[in-house]
């Protein structure tokens, strides 16, 4: 079975189950996909790769809003904003991910393999 194939019936059975089959459909995940990775939908991903990518589009929308807030602060340095963006990334990364593993095993989510 191929992994469009997989895509669509990964969707079908989220939608059976009540959950949303938007959480893969962001534009970051489109963008990698045109470049040909394989991305699983959230909650068949592993929770480290859940927690990369997670952070990854997090931080890139995340560092430019706060470095440019906090531009308008006086002694406010670059490293500062870097490091609080990199936190608050994790963070948010680590908690979401957390999150969908939870789900999937309060939703008895069939494996990627046995789609």
């Amino acid at each position: 079975m191929n992994y469009k194939e997989k895509l669509e019936r990964a969707d079908k059975q989220l939608k059976v189950s009540g959950l949303s089959c938007r959480t893969d459909k962001s534009f970051f995940y489109r963008f990698l996909r045109k470049r040909g990775f394989e991305l699983k939908p959230v909650y068949y991903e592993s929770f480290f790769k859940n927690v990369a990518l997670k952070f990854t589009e997090f931080f890139i929308i995340f560092f430019p809003m706060t470095y440019l807030f906090s531009l308008a602060q006086d002694g406010v340095m670059f490293i500062d904003t870097l490091i609080n963006a990199l936190a608050v990334s994790a963070v948010f990364a680590i908690v979401l991910s957390a999150h969908y593993l939870n789900v999937v095993k309060i939703s008895s989510l069939s494996d990627w393999n046995e789609l």
